[in-house]
């Protein structure tokens, strides 16, 4: 399977259809987007969709003065959203309830750019799977660029190099531990494109208009999930901030949100189901489990390349990654303690086609595994 099979897999498997596109979608946008050759799966701009699941992974936040750039000299979210074939998002970007932002800071060799966000039910064509098997109806987007500071370009994402520098980006909620609440655990997933040499993802998570009286961050750092070695994040206070002394890229922005979008009893619930410690055993299981995976499973075909040995840092945290899936789970999320054989907790997705389903195995030697299943 050759890489650009992969990444149409990989959207059939991430999208499915919503709601009808907006035939009102503004004409100039899309003139201007024509007459720039941003187009899908065009040769100059082809654009890779990930989710990304679990219960854990990282931010940072970087002290550093903000600054407000040439908004000419980058593609808006609207044109963003629009190169990737959601036009819906497109339109809702140029909305009066969008936040146009337009900050930039400084980490390292990059510069690092928040353009916009935008938060309502149904304002994609798209509707991620994990997503759609949630309760959570109201969602978040936003655009961040990220481009070199000496000109040159960034790798285009069909080069070798394009997977050698990692980023990840992600909202955080002030008060709220980052390694357990953040863009893997609130249902998220991510698109990017590589246009004119500038690095473009856009996020999308459960809705964050809820915390507005919080304070939420959006947080970016070169790594591929939560990395506490990049922010601080004081108990006392519940602030986050970036770590100076971190030797990568790390980045934070605090989202004006309007407080009058708050909803503090939406917000204690969607928590309360979240966080690990207000879970009982029982509703974890009901949670992860699902009626005959196990025996469906059993009678799937084990995929012999994509058994890893997984690594989890200090905190508990862990990565899993085969080909274009990729999961950040905590550990005390897949086994109790001196739990050994396979995890209750298995992860499903699927395409159009074919099925899939990644276990999890540890040994008596604490050693952790992950596998993918093809189901039949």
């Amino acid at each position: 399977m050759d890489q650009q099979d992969r990444w149409e897999r990989l959207l059939k498997r991430s999208l499915t259809p919503n709601i009808e596109p907006d035939e009102q979608l503004n004409v100039q946008l899309i003139r201007q987007l024509r007459e720039a050759s941003v187009h899908m799966r065009s040769s100059k701009v082809g654009f890779r969709k990930k989710l990304v699941a679990g219960v854990a992974s990282a931010v940072l936040f970087v002290t550093m003065s903000f600054t407000v750039y040439a908004a000419w000299n980058y593609l808006n979210p609207a044109q963003v959203a629009d190169s990737i074939g959601d036009r819906a998002l497109a339109q809702a970007f140029v909305d009066e309830h969008a936040v146009q932002l337009n900050e930039s800071v400084t980490s390292g060799d990059y510069r690092i750019t928040l353009h916009g966000i935008v938060s309502g039910e149904g304002i994609s064509d798209f509707v991620t799977s994990s997503s759609a098997e949630h309760f959570q109806l109201e969602r978040t987007y936003a655009v961040v660029s990220i481009a070199k500071r000496d000109g040159s370009a960034m790798p285009d994402i069909h080069d070798e190099a394009y997977d050698k520098m990692p980023f990840f980006v992600t909202p955080l909620i002030k008060g709220v531990p980052p390694w357990q609440v953040n863009i893997a655990t609130m249902n998220g997933g991510y698109s990017e494109i590589v246009k004119d040499g500038v690095m473009y993802r856009l996020i999308e998570t459960d809705g964050i208009e809820m915390f507005a009286d919080r304070g939420v961050y959006l947080a970016v750092s070169s790594s591929r999930f939560y990395d506490t070695n990049a922010f601080h994040y004081q108990e006392e206070t519940g602030e986050i901030s970036v770590n100076s002394e971190y030797g990568g890229v790390n980045a934070l922005f605090e989202l004006p949100l309007d407080p009058a979008k708050a909803d503090p009893d939406r917000a204690e619930a969607y928590l309360q189901q979240m966080l690990p410690s207000n879970n009982t055993d029982s509703d974890r299981d009901a949670v992860r489990t699902e009626p005959d995976m196990e025996a469906a499973v059993e009678q799937g075909t084990l995929i012999a390349e994509s058994v890893k040995v997984m690594d989890f840092d200090e905190n508990g945290m862990g990565t899993y990654e085969y080909e274009n899936y990729l999961i950040n789970i905590a550990l005390d999320a897949l086994f109790e303690d001196g739990q050994t054989g396979f995890s209750k907790l298995i992860s499903t997705f699927d395409d159009e086609q074919e099925r899939f389903a990644v276990r999890f195995a540890r040994d008596a030697d604490g050693v952790v595994t992950g596998m993918m299943y093809k189901l039949n």
